[in-house]
């Protein structure tokens, strides 16, 4: 919190939010890349097909599906077994995935698909490969975990852009009138609270505790009790303290 403006009979203190604007842009941000990638980048079903030419010869062709329906077309050759990757995450979780062997490369068909299911994949596969099955159809959807994710994600988003648009504070202390205006601005918000300052019992700090420190805002305690945030936002001491000994200063309290 900033003293903009101080005479005689005026005082103007400003807030800006920026920690909430920055924390909340870059959250949005990177929410925003992720679920583009969700929508137009991931698999959200993928479709297997495989023809042997000869006992000795088989050619495969992969489908991959995004969520807006676009598809990737991959052919495969000669594919000499399929198992399942796991991967393990850094608290521990676990996910599983299809790969198949050719010759020239493998081949990871879905990420998110349960371990039974990746266990009637390779089995499928496997049987097909040393079988002498002439064809082969495997399917594999994972639309509904990229749905939840997705509206996850959205949420997350939601949450971010309230805090980007967190309203800049203008108080504003006037003598010759003797009110007090608090302004709220944003894209979102657009409020004036008036009292004259009469009604004015005191001006308070509240202090908040979070995980490693500690935050603050300076609140106008009416002579009703009724406690008015001139920042909504808590943020260093310092900057709320000598705001509110410069109100003190101005109003004499």
């Amino acid at each position: 919190m900033k003293i903009v403006e101080e005479t005689r009979t005026r005082l103007q203190l400003k807030h800006r939010p920026l920690g909430y604007w920055f924390s909340g842009g870059c959250i949005f941000t990177i929410c925003l890349s992720f679920l583009i990638y969700c929508l137009v980048f991931d698999s959200a079903s993928v479709k297997l097909t495989c023809d042997r030419i000869s006992p000795n010869q088989i050619n495969c062709e992969l489908k991959r599906f995004n969520l807006l329906g676009s598809m990737e077309k991959l052919k495969m050759f000669d594919p000499q077994e399929a198992y399942i990757l796991t991967k393990t995450g850094s608290k521990g979780s676990k996910s599983y995935q299809v790969m198949i062997v050719t010759p020239f490369r493998d081949f990871a068909l879905l990420s998110h698909a349960t371990y039974q299911e990746n266990q009637e994949v390779i089995f499928k596969i496997n049987d097909f490969i040393n079988s002498g099955q002439t064809s082969l159809l495997v399917e594999q959807n994972q639309r509904n975990y990229l749905f939840f994710l997705n509206l996850f994600t959205l949420i997350i988003m939601a949450i971010a852009a309230y805090f980007a648009t967190s309203p800049v504070t203008i108080c504003t202390l006037y003598k010759s009138i003797d009110k007090v205006f608090i302004e709220r601005k944003s894209l979102r918000v657009n409020e004036v609270i008036e009292h004259p300052l009469e009604n004015i019992l005191r001006f308070d700090i509240q202090e908040k505790q979070f995980k490693y420190s500690k935050a603050y805002r300076a609140v106008i305690v009416l002579k009703s009790f009724k406690e008015i945030p001139i920042n909504p936002q808590y943020t260093h001491e310092s900057s709320i303290r000598y705001a509110v000994y410069r109100i003190h200063s101005f109003l004499r309290f």
